[in-house]
């Protein structure tokens, strides 16, 4: 394995080794007495952004992808020792997690479920991979984390509505665990965890709110729910559960042995402030950078700046700032003519307002202000106006800004919740989505004449958003969830007649925020901190498999709405959003149980 030193800057001394145990036990006697109260910080190197962590079920080691010369790579750490080392053969990992006995970890890749063991062996019987890196099974959209039970099992957060899925750690096909309960508001079952034969801890996505720890008993199929949670939540023997919740990691005894629907949900109680973590996206499910032993050893990222900075990355993913601003840029698009760009950034509650950017320059103007929530910019194709969404009105509707004297024309059309994704190459169709209230958001067009009127193209179950048009004008590529069980998704259709043509698709494993090269049929999508580029042929189909070119830690729209960046107009490089504060210390905690669950006296 290749080694790179880190560096420890300790804020105390960790003692005493890690006690916690997994294996084929049900459920441990209580741990011996736990150690005492100890916190040191790891410091990252100075090229790597961690964008995922885990740790060892006996705390012995952690695991954290990071990008490593544009690509992401699994990295592994002894809390004993001062080296990190890159596994090789894991470009592409994300979210990893150890097998039981630590001696594996499991990880996702290029549409892949893999996993790699410390040595080459022969396959063990709790199906950690022999020979070092094995392929579990293939998987066909963005994932939600993963766990490896002592039977030889990994339960994983499927892609999509696909719920919890389960596959022998050996190899196999796999089986639904969980089912999406969409009449009560469900999106997604994610970031699981084992607890023991019977149990499974994991985080439900839900319409309209935060997402919610969960347990499921195996053996009945019933389900519990639990706290709210930002992302997933760790067992801590000899039980409790640890997640984390606007920034605090937080703490709660659990009592398993309970019944009910909601029997043994104990109030959860703090445990200290300052992790990383949301409530957005991955189809509501959440995200930390958080992880616990089971012996209650905490590791975890502090938050990150909110802010971020717009800069220019090249086919490498090396990137080149425009300028020093740092705020909450959102959707930049490059003028036609590549020497300017326009971009919304939030300028207070509830408000964004929208910004000229010259790009050689590095100078800004701001275009709106004290007029509602404007958002999401679009150039129209020869430059002389914006398309943007506000609610300077009151509803959400796209309105159109003359840059040559900065005047703002009425509402183009009627509606709510309507945001414009895509000009016609001729400048004459509009092509943008509309949040509807029982199914996400369809795809419709609108024609800019007198007689113009907005009708559905795209209107069906699914939810159907980010529409691009083609530079020839005859497709648009747009994002779409219609894969049962397989999430987000790239497709074509025609762009007249959608609804009467079949639907291509051009992500074979994930994806979302399509955009095209301004010359050729050059597609472009995001999947995770992925950067790819599909080639399409006359027909609409893709020529090859999509081209990896590179991974970053560059924002993404949680959501998938709209693209997060833009292609300058002769192909060369592209306008992003880079975080404005970077991930470079690892926190890890011990001995915290005492004071977050003391003792009642005798």
């Amino acid at each position: 394995m290749t080694r790179g030193a880190v560096g420890v800057a300790c804020l105390t001394a960790l003692a005493g080794a890690a006690t916690g145990w997994f294996g084929a036990a049900l459920r441990p006697a209580p741990p011996p007495e736990a150690a005492p109260r100890r916190a040191l910080s790891l410091a990252l190197p100075a090229d790597r952004t961690v964008l995922d962590i885990a740790i060892a079920p006996d705390a012995s080691r952690i695991a954290y992808t990071a990008v490593v010369d544009g690509r992401t790579h699994l990295h592994l750490r002894r809390l004993d020792g001062f080296e990190t080392e890159i596994v090789p053969g894991t470009a592409g990992a994300r979210q990893p997690f150890f097998a039981p006995d630590g001696a594996a970890v499991g990880f996702f890749a290029d549409g892949w479920l893999r996993t790699v063991a410390d040595e080459p062996t022969e396959r063990a019987e709790n199906g950690a991979a022999g020979g070092g890196l094995a392929d579990v099974c293939r998987v066909r959209g963005e994932t939600a984390g993963g766990a490896w039970d002592a039977q030889g099992r990994i339960v994983f957060g499927g892609p999509g509505d696909a719920g919890l899925l389960e596959v022998p750690a050996s190899g196999g096909e796999p089986a639904a665990l969980t089912v999406i309960d969409r009449e009560n508001g469900e999106t997604a079952h994610g970031w699981p965890q084992v607890i023991d034969e019977r149990w499974i801890l994991f985080t439900t996505g839900r319409e309209g709110r935060d997402p919610r720890l969960t347990l499921l008993d195996r053996t009945s199929g019933e389900t519990r729910p639990l706290h709210l949670a930002d992302g997933g939540g760790w067992f801590v023997e000899p039980s409790a559960v640890a997640f984390v919740r606007r920034g605090e990691i937080f703490a709660s005894r659990l009592d398993l042995d309970s019944e009910g629907e909601t029997a043994g949900i104990r109030s959860p109680r703090p445990v200290l402030r300052g992790a990383a973590g949301t409530a957005v996206g991955y189809r509501r499910r959440g995200r930390s950078q958080f992880a616990a032993a089971r012996d209650g050893t905490l590791v975890f990222a502090p938050p990150a700046d909110a802010d971020n900075r717009l800069v220019r990355v090249d086919a490498g993913g090396r990137s080149r700032r425009i300028d020093d601003v740092a705020a909450r840029h959102q959707t930049p698009r490059i003028a036609p003519d590549g020497r300017r760009a326009a971009v919304s950034a939030v300028s207070a509650v509830l408000r964004r307002d929208l910004w000229l950017i010259d790009l050689a320059a590095g100078s800004r103007r701001q275009l709106t202000s004290a007029a509602g929530d404007n958002h999401s910019p679009l150039w129209s194709p020869d430059g002389a106006t914006l398309t943007f969404a506000s609610s300077r009105t009151g509803l959400q509707r796209p309105f159109r800004l003359r840059l040559r004297d900065l005047e703002v024309s009425d509402a183009l059309l009627g509606g709510d919740q309507r945001t414009p994704g895509s000009w016609s190459p001729d400048g004459r169709r509009l092509a943008f989505h509309e949040l509807h209230p029982d199914h996400g958001r369809d795809i419709w067009t609108w024609t800019d004449d007198p007689d113009g009127a907005a009708a559905p193209w795209l209107a069906t179950a699914a939810n159907e958003r980010a529409p691009a048009f083609s530079p020839d004008g005859r497709w648009i590529a747009y994002v779409s969830d219609a894969a049962p069980g397989e999430g987000d998704q790239v497709y074509l259709r025609p762009a007249p007649g959608a609804a009467d043509a079949p639907a291509i698709r051009i992500t074979p494993a994930g994806g979302t925020e399509p955009v095209w090269r301004k010359s050729g049929r050059a597609l472009f999508f995001r999947r995770g901190p992925g950067l790819y580029r599909a080639d399409v042929g006359a027909d609409g189909r893709p020529l090859a498999a999509p081209e990896h070119l590179f991974d970053g830690a560059y924002i993404r729209d949680p959501l998938g709405n709209l693209p997060a960046y833009d292609i300058a107009p002769d192909g060369g490089d592209f306008l992003m959003l880079e975080p404005a504060g970077r991930v470079s210390l690892l926190h890890v905690l011990t001995g915290w149980q005492d004071a977050v669950f003391p003792l009642a006296p005798d």
